[in-house]
């Protein structure tokens, strides 16, 4: 395989932490370091925050709402527009949301929730949405798909252990990593 080095991109995931040098490490020559990269359609930035995807994926709703308005003011019916902005919006917003929905800040979680309240108020959805919903249900649907046999995913799962105590319950009786060493407790 021949690596374009023109297209290549570094990014260095960090903490948020103003503390932090930016250049820590030597950067390749003749490839980028860059702060933020778009990778399978998700705008992933070094400090893990997903402003920027919020943003971007709330301009592209923005747009399909005025694209749904035409179509109703032009007498479509209001199950098709619903139809529509579960296909055209909701979509959107569910994309990979497993991945960068549990990233997302109270701000950008009210901003996306107002998207859904004033889809309905404009008569594009038949009911609101809850964004936190979306996420749980989004990773709750991942995990179980993981969880089968045959899943490409599955061999990687950790140790499943037999539960000897009354605890609250759990969705899954897999066997959860500790940290052990302090080099790993601060690396993050």
């Amino acid at each position: 395989m021949i690596i374009d080095e023109s297209k290549t991109k570094e990014i260095v995931f960090r903490r948020p932490s103003p503390k932090r040098l930016h250049n820590m490490f030597p950067s390749v020559d003749g490839i980028e370091l860059v702060d933020d990269a778009k990778l399978l359609g998700v705008i992933l930035h070094n400090t893990f925050s997903v402003e920027m995807h919020v943003t971007y994926i709330l301009s592209i709703c923005s747009q399909r709402i005025i694209l749904l308005k035409r179509l109703r003011d032009q007498g479509l019916p209001a199950h098709y527009v619903d139809l529509a902005f579960h296909a055209i919006v909701v979509s959107r917003i569910f994309y990979a949301l497993p991945v960068w929905g549990s990233c997302l800040s109270s701000e950008q979680i009210n901003r996306i929730n107002t998207l859904f309240k004033r889809s309905y108020r404009c008569g594009f959805a038949k009911q609101i949405n809850d964004n936190v919903t979306l996420v749980d249900n989004a990773s709750k649907d991942l995990f179980g798909k993981t969880m089968a046999p045959h899943h490409c995913l599955h061999s990687i799962l950790p140790l499943q252990t037999e539960k000897n105590h009354d605890l609250r319950t759990r969705v899954h009786n897999y066997l959860l990593s500790q940290c052990k060493y302090n080099v790993h407790r601060n690396s993050f």
